[in-house]
């Protein structure tokens, strides 16, 4: 799910500086599945965007897919 506010800023992939990984929100795993996405419990400090907010962006600035919500994503481009 999107979120509109800062750091967020509507954008489709964001970044976890901390673990140097990327999520795509529109396929982000429930926080409370066990290791979920738990993309609210980012620090703000911690949250990157892409300007292209894209997954060739996102890997392109040394950021690893997310294992729980880039499965579907990855599946669509195979």
């Amino acid at each position: 799910m999107r979120r509109f506010h800062s750091p967020f800023n509507g954008k489709r992939f964001i970044g976890d500086k901390a673990k140097k990984i990327f999520h795509d929100l529109f396929y982000e795993s429930f926080a409370a599945e066990p290791d979920g996405c738990r993309i609210d419990d980012i620090l703000p400090k911690d949250v990157r965007t892409f300007k292209s907010d894209s997954i060739i962006e996102a890997m392109e600035k040394g950021f690893a897919h997310c294992p729980k919500c880039l499965l579907i994503e990855q599946a669509l481009h195979e």
